[in-house]
């Protein structure tokens, strides 16, 4: 199988789950303000993990790793957040938020056709990671491409996440 048949496979199955994904993903961002409104309730904050969990699930069997790394640092943020592990409680919140929001963008570029570029997602990758108190990554440990990006495709997805 050639490289171009395997992308086409990954567009077209994005293509079938991406409305599940963007209505999961819209699902917990209501949790997500839900709790940000009340956060003594964590019941929001829970039903937020859940659906993060879904999806990181979904994007793993859709073998797209970049984006999985992120849903996961989302997933494990909003649990610090469940048990009253982080500090900066605003800043894990607003982290969250641009996660649920960035992702769906990114994912929709990908279904155009456009390639997975997985250091555009390293910045939100770290953020969710240090408002947790975990160390930022660096891009050694993001899927490596066989081809470099270009500028332009660099720019392009880092466009998609602005």
């Amino acid at each position: 199988m050639t490289t171009a048949q395997r992308d086409a496979i990954d567009h077209t199955a994005l293509g079938w789950v991406k409305p599940e994904i963007d209505e999961t993903l819209r699902q917990a961002r209501i949790e997500l303000e839900a709790f940000a409104e009340a956060p003594g309730d964590v019941t929001p904050m829970q039903t937020c993990m859940d659906h993060m969990h879904q999806v990181h699930g979904t994007l793993r069997m859709l073998e797209l790793q970049a984006p999985a790394m992120v849903v996961r640092e989302m997933e494990q943020l909003a649990r610090a957040l469940h048990e009253g592990k982080v500090e900066a409680r605003d800043d894990a919140l607003a982290a969250l938020m641009r996660g649920v929001v960035q992702l769906p963008d990114y994912l929709e570029r990908l279904q155009g056709g456009h390639r997975d570029i997985p250091i555009v997602l390293l910045p939100l990758i770290n953020d969710l990671r240090t408002v947790r108190g975990e160390v930022a990554l660096d891009a050694s440990v993001l899927p490596q491409l066989l081809v470099p990006p270009t500028d332009a495709e660099l720019e392009h997805a880092r466009g998609s996440l602005a």
